[in-house]
């Protein structure tokens, strides 16, 4: 199993690298944006293309459709269902608040409001990462390093190579150079880090995959609905999430000591 995860890893590590040169050959070399965009939504299954492309190595005796069906077949815990949102509110909240504060503007000035523009929004966002990625990276990655590892330990090494996969898009999109990108990927990775622990912790609580879904689409939906610089909030984002990841984790020791 060990081997099949590092291999797991190393090619969705690749074909998603090919993935992104492909697209910048589409939307920079042939301009053609829209074939570009679609791509990236395709590219942001790469993981759970791969774990499907391996499942018969990784698990010889079990069908595909059973295993997807399992991992939502748990009943959903109202307790930690409302825990994942209203987290991810608080960080959202922090961040208006902060920005508010630093900014001195209003609420208008900070979010988008638009019905319309807030739709659309959700629903593009679902369809990439949240969907995308959660059967491979937790589903099945977090699950089998916690048959070795500790929660903890596994939420850290699941955010750290979860993190670095994204690597090619902080260069590819952001458009930062020298510091401003040093302390873009620091606070990505410090943020995504923290957000992996909490995700791992509330997944650990309820066994049901709509868990880090819901935890995973309200992160991204929530950053990217605010208009505040994007660095900035970034290193805000990072620093709410870590203290939110320190908080969960003393909690859930005490909880799992108590048990």
């Amino acid at each position: 199993m060990k081997r099949l995860m590092a291999k797991y890893v190393i090619l969705t590590y690749l074909v998603f690298f090919v993935f992104i040169g492909i697209i910048g050959f589409v939307m920079f070399i042939l301009k053609q944006e829209t074939l570009g965009k679609i791509l990236q939504v395709i590219s942001a299954w790469t993981s759970t293309f791969v774990f499907l492309y391996l499942f018969k190595k990784i698990y010889p005796d079990d069908k595909i459709l059973d295993y997807i069906k399992r991992q939502f077949s748990e009943r959903i815990k109202i307790s930690i269902l409302f825990l994942t949102i209203g987290l991810m509110i608080i960080l959202l909240i922090g961040n208006i608040i902060t920005f508010g504060i630093y900014n001195n503007k209003i609420l208008s000035e900070l979010v988008i409001l638009s019905p319309v523009t807030l739709v659309i929004l959700f629903f593009s966002n679902i369809i990439s990462g949240p969907l995308g990625e959660e059967l491979g990276w937790r589903a099945f990655f977090l699950t089998e390093l916690q048959k070795k590892h500790k929660i903890i330990k596994s939420g850290i090494i699941t955010g750290i190579l979860w993190g670095f996969w994204h690597a090619p898009l902080w260069f590819a999109t952001t458009g930062f150079t020298g510091i401003s990108l040093i302390v873009y990927c620091v606070s990505f990775m410090l943020a995504i880090i923290s957000f992996s622990v909490i995700i791992t912790i509330l997944y650990n609580h309820n066994r049901n995959l709509i868990i880090p879904i819901l935890g995973h689409q309200l992160f991204n939906y929530f950053l990217g609905i605010q208009k505040s610089e994007l660095l900035l909030l970034l290193v805000v984002n990072a620093i709410i999430l870590l203290i939110m990841a320190l908080l969960l984790a003393m909690i859930n020791n005490k909880i799992m000591n108590k048990s």
